[in-house]
C-alpha cells in the first residue's frame, strides 16, 4: 500500500475536514515537498467562504524541505533533496512570452481570474491528479512549472512563510510605488501585505513612510512602528487627508498603497488626494466593488499613475528572504498564531478577524 498524506480539506464554504491521499510516485522533472510550515493569506479567508472550485486543499505560503526530487527536477534548479525552499503559488506554463520576462504570475496558465482550468497552489481541486495542490497538507507535489527560491536554514519557520507576503510588500510598496530615498509612501491597512510594503520601503530607502489603519488596528500600527513607518494614522479618530497635509507641509506625498479591504469607492479618492499635486503614484490591491464618478479628470490633471497591485515578482520574493534571513527587522512580532492540520479552520477564521484574537500572519505547521 501506497504511503499515505494527511491533508486539511475545504468541502465547502467554511469547511474543512481531514482526508488522507496517496503519496505519489515523482517523475524525472518534478518532486515532492515536506511542507513544514505554510501561511495563511487573507485571500485564503474569502476563498474559504466562497468555495470555488473544490474540494481543495488550501495553502500557498509553503515553505519546506525537498522530500523527492526527479534528476531534470534537480537539474533545473540546482537543488537536491534535503534542500530547504520556499514555493511560488503560480505554476506557470514557462514557455509564453510573460514567462520568458519572468512574469509568471501573469501567465494564462496559472491565471484562475483568466482559466478556468489554471494551476495555482491553493485553488486546485484534489480530483486533479495527484491532488496535493495545497500547503496545509504533509506533502506538496512540485510539478516542472514549480516556481521556488532557496530558504536559509536558520531562518525560524513562521518567518520563512512569510516569504511570499513580504514579497508582495516589496513589490507593491517598492516596485510598483517606488519608495525609495527622497520619497514618501502612504500605506491603507496595517495587515500582513501592509506591513510587508512599511518594510520593504523603509529597506529600500525611503524618507517617509506613513501608515493608516483604524482603532481596532492599535496593535497593528504598533507593529508598523517597529518595523519602519515613521507616522501612525487612525483612521476613524482623525482625518487622514489633513494629517498627511500637516506631517507633509502640505506638500502630499509621492505615493499611495491601499492594502485594506475597504471599498475601492473610498480608497481611490483618498488616495488621489493625499499624493502630491503632480507625478504621485497609486497602487490599488483591493478590485472588488466600483468607484461611482470615477475622478478620472483629476487623475489626470495631477498626473497620476493608477497601477493595479497583482503578487509578486521572482525578484521581490528574492529580497523579500534576504530581508528575513538578515535578522534586522522584528518580523517575530507579526508571527502571531500557530496551527496544526487539525487548526486550519481556526487558523483562517483567526486571520480573517473571527477566530483567535489579534492575529496578524498565521502560520500552520503540518
Amino acid at each position: 500500500m501506497a504511503e499515505q498524506v494527511l491533508a486539511a480539506v475545504q468541502i465547502g464554504p467554511e469547511q474543512t475536514e481531514l482526508r488522507e491521499f496517496a503519496l505519489p510516485d515523482i517523475a524525472a522533472d518534478a518532486a515532492l515537498l515536506k511542507v513544514e510550515a505554510a501561511g495563511v493569506c487573507g485571500s485564503d479567508v474569502g476563498g474559504y467562504k466562497r468555495m470555488g472550485r473544490g474540494p481543495r486543499i488550501l495553502g500557498h505560503e509553503n515553505v519546506g524541505f525537498i522530500a523527492r526530487a526527479g534528476d531534470a527536477f534537480a537539474r533545473r534548479w540546482g537543488v537536491k533533496e534535503g534542500d530547504r525552499v520556499a514555493i511560488e503559488e503560480y505554476l506557470p506554463c514557462g514557455h509564453c512570452d510573460l514567462c520568458l520576462r519572468g512574469e509568471f504570475r501573469h501567465c494564462a496558465a496559472t491565471d484562475m481570474h483568466s482559466n478556468p482550468g489554471a494551476l495555482r497552489y491553493g485553488n486546485t481541486p484534489v480530483d486533479t491528479p495527484p491532488a496535493l495542490w495545497g500547503g496545509y497538507s504533509q506533502y506538496l507535489y512540485m510539478p516542472p512549472a514549480t516556481v521556488l527560491h532557496r530558504m536559509p536554514v536558520h531562518v525560524a519557520p513562521e518567518q520563512a512563510a512569510m516569504a511570499l507576503p513580504l514579497g508582495n510588500g516589496i513589490q507593491w510598496g517598492v516596485v510598483e510605488a517606488q519608495a525609495g530615498p527622497g520619497r514618501s509612501l502612504v500605506v491603507l491597512g496595517p495587515g500582513q501585505q501592509g506591513l510587508g510594503c512599511v518594510l520593504g520601503a523603509k529597506a529600500a530607502g525611503a524618507d517617509l513612510v506613513i501608515l493608516v489603519g483604524l482603532q481596532r488596528d492599535a496593535r497593528r500600527l504598533e507593529v508598523g512602528r517597529a518595523l519602519g513607518a515613521d507616522v501612525t494614522v487612525v483612521a476613524d479618530e482623525e482625518d487622514v487627508r489633513a494629517r498627511v497635509a500637516e506631517v507633509t507641509g502640505g506638500r502630499g506625498v509621492d505615493a499611495a498603497v491601499d492594502t485594506s479591504s475597504a471599498p475601492s469607492s473610498e480608497m481611490v479618492p483618498l488616495m488621489i488626494e493625499v499624493v502630491k499635486r503632480k507625478e504621485g503614484r497609486i497602487v490599488v490591491q483591493s478590485i472588488g466593488g466600483t468607484v461611482p464618478d470615477f475622478p478620472l479628470e483629476r487623475l489626470a490633471r495631477k498626473y497620476i499613475t493608477l497601477k493595479a497591485a497583482r503578487g509578486h515578482s521572482y525578484q521581490s520574493v528574492e529580497l523579500a528572504i534576504q530581508r528575513i534571513a538578515s535578522g534586522k527587522y522584528a518580523l517575530d512580532l507579526m508571527c502571531t498564531h500557530t496551527f496544526g492540520l487539525d487548526g486550519v479552520d481556526m487558523a483562517i477564521r483567526s486571520t480573517g478577524g473571527t477566530g483567535k484574537p489579534g492575529a496578524i500572519h498565521v502560520t500552520v505547521r503540518p
